[in-house]
Order: C-alpha cells, then sequence, then structure tokens
C-alpha cells in the first residue's frame, strides 16, 4: 500500500474515534444529566415525607394524651355528671326551677 492510502485510513480512523468519543460523551452527559434531576426530585420527595411523618408523629402524641384523659377518672366523673345527672352520695344537688317549662 501507497502511504498516501495508509495516512488516509488513519485520518478516517482518527476521525471515527474523535466521533465515537464525541457521542460517546454525550450519551453520558444525557445520562448524568437525568440521573440528577432524578435524584433531585427523590430528595424532595423525602423532604416532603420526612416533613409528614414529622406531622403525624405530632398528631399521635396528641391523640396518646386524649386517650389518656379520656380513660381518667376525672373524665368518667365529668361525663357521669353531665350527661346522666349522676351525683356523688352526700351532695345536695339545686335544680333551678325557673329553666323547667
Amino acid at each position: 500500500m501507497s502511504k498516501k492510502k495508509k495516512k488516509k485510513e488513519k485520518s478516517f480512523t482518527g476521525k471515527m474515534v474523535l466521533v465515537f468519543m464525541i457521542f460517546f460523551m454525550i450519551v453520558v452527559g444525557l445520562s448524568v444529566y437525568s440521573q440528577s434531576r432524578t435524584l433531585y426530585e427523590l430528595k424532595k420527595n423525602e423532604i416532603a415525607l420526612n416533613e409528614q411523618i414529622d406531622a403525624e408523629k405530632e398528631k399521635k402524641l396528641e391523640l396518646e394524651g386524649k386517650q389518656a384523659y379520656y380513660e381518667s377518672d376525672e373524665y368518667i366523673e365529668k361525663v357521669a355528671r353531665e350527661q346522666l345527672g349522676l351525683v356523688k352520695s352526700g351532695e345536695l344537688v339545686f335544680v333551678n326551677s325557673a329553666n323547667k317549662n
């Protein structure tokens, strides 16, 4: 083969390698960009879910406090007096006759 032909083949091979490298870099760049956007969205979702978890934990504590109150003797006595009209033995009951119609 002549030197010109070898030089053309090397030049063509070099150009093909360069085109392949540019194509490869574009593909890698797009992949990295896509993954970084996905990571950003996942982190945003994680923050939102953590805030929701914190809110639910606070709600749980509030409900546990209410449950403890509803199970207490104080609440049972209050309901017995207000809704059932019960009184303790030895207590005097005053009835307002003006409100009776």
